[in-house]
């Protein structure tokens, strides 16, 4: 009797603590990483001119969300960055935190960059353990971002007019450099059968 009480208090403890990660902390309902550009080379200036990738995150709920102290990071092994104390989301607000190579006193500028050639951008809550939100991706495009569409929507896509702090908008641009590479594999059957075609004329020559 004793053992199966324990074994039932230790699937309600597991069932609770799902529950906690997945639902996610009260006051950070709403809070997303909305956009990001991972090989800004040109196309949005950041402090002093200067071209650093950077990630957008995006308020989506109705109250004002206090980022003091929650993490960003794309390898968990390297130290932390946190935001500094103070830091507040207000509702339907979007915030722009800069790649390591932006600096300025009033600009925030994380310890890394994301990777042009792939990888996972975290967002964790202060207690440094629990999964605000997340996003995997794969190579990158330079100068296109890659956003969700809607603002705060579960559905991602490249943007080739990025949207830093302003809502992002599907255009039809947008379906070309989400199947770029579909485009570029067209684009490389059709230069293969011009070249064959152009090689048969000079021989009946």
């Amino acid at each position: 009797m004793k053992r199966s009480a324990y074994a039932m208090l230790i699937f309600t403890l597991s069932l609770l603590s799902i529950f906690a990660v997945a639902s996610g902390q009260p006051e950070s309902r709403g809070l997303v990483i909305n956009e990001f550009m991972a090989d800004n080379d040109g196309a949005v200036p950041g402090p002093y001119m200067t071209f650093p990738d950077w990630i957008e995150l995006y308020n989506g709920g109705d109250t004002s969300i206090d980022l003091s102290g929650m993490i960003l990071t794309e390898d968990l092994a390297n130290p932390p960055w946190r935001f500094p104390n103070g830091t507040i989301l207000g509702p339907g607000e979007f915030l722009i935190v800069w790649g390591n190579r932006g600096s300025g006193p009033d600009m925030l500028h994380t310890n890394f960059s994301p990777n042009a050639n792939g990888g996972t951008i975290t967002l964790l809550a202060a207690d440094g353990a629990t999964v605000i939100d997340q996003v995997t991706f794969k190579k990158q495009i330079r100068d296109v971002s890659y956003g969700r569409i809607p603002d705060g929507g579960s559905t991602w896509g490249h943007l080739i007019n990025p949207t830093p702090g302003k809502p992002n908008i599907a255009n039809p641009q947008t379906g070309i450099s989400t199947n770029w590479a579909v485009w570029a594999f067209i684009a490389g059957v059709l230069g293969v059968c011009a070249f064959i075609v152009i090689i048969g004329k000079k021989r009946r020559r």
